[in-house]
């Protein structure tokens, strides 16, 4: 990869991550201030960057789906407005995630092969992510929470594994702190009379995981 297009693919994806925790905030509530306009902006700075990468990388598969994410979620945000049902956030937050996914997955294929997880691993991550957004957007108590529960331990213990086994360096500790970080801020926002703050931290490291997870296997670590 260009350095100029690493360096693409790493403001899309700081824009990207903020985009999406900003949206955390705002959905939970958390009254902090000026997380709209932040959401805006960076929201809009990650177009003109995947733009901008795809002007200097238009072959590459992985920037074709970014700009296709990006596209998607321009749409669908502009379609649903300030206030978006439940299908259109559940669609913007998981595509969020997916391109914070195809982002950090440039920045790691560049120098690293193609091994690490099983695409079975991958299936779970997307299933626990669409759990995580049904409880989220649609209902925070439904019959899928004990369900995301034991699905989100499982992958703890796994990432964990991961993280320490086949990981090298400063990425394998951050993959095994937020694998640990992720579930235990998800429990203690429930019982702590259902704590926002502790909810946003679930979020934010919810997708750093993701970051990190695709950026390590993309790695071959």
């Amino acid at each position: 990869m260009h350095p100029r297009e690493r360096t693409a693919a790493a403001l899309g994806l700081g824009l990207v991550l903020a985009v999406v925790i900003a949206a955390a905030g705002i959905r939970l509530e958390t009254g902090i201030p000026g997380l709209r306009i932040v959401h805006r902006i960076a929201a809009s700075l990650e177009v003109l960057v995947v733009l901008w990468l795809g002007w200097m990388a238009w072959r590459s598969p992985a920037v074709l789906i970014a700009l296709g994410l990006s596209a998607f979620l321009s749409v669908v945000g502009i379609a649903a407005g300030q206030s978006p049902p439940p299908a259109a956030a559940a669609a913007n937050l998981l595509g969020g995630l997916a391109l914070v996914a195809v982002f950090s997955w440039m920045l790691g294929a560049d120098g690293g092969s193609n091994r690490g997880l099983t695409p079975i691993f991958a299936l779970l991550i997307a299933i626990q992510l669409g759990l995580g957004t049904w409880l989220a957007i649609v209902d925070r108590f439904a019959i899928a929470l004990p369900v995301h529960a034991l699905l989100a331990l499982a992958l703890a213990a796994i990432l964990g594994w991961f993280a320490l086994a086949r990981v090298r360096g400063r990425t394998g500790r951050v993959l095994f702190v937020l694998a640990l970080a992720a579930p235990i801020a998800g429990f203690t926002s429930l019982h702590y009379e259902y704590s926002a703050a502790a909810a946003l931290v679930h979020a934010v490291a919810a997708a750093l995981l993701v970051a990190t997870t695709a950026y390590a296997v993309a790695r071959g670590a």
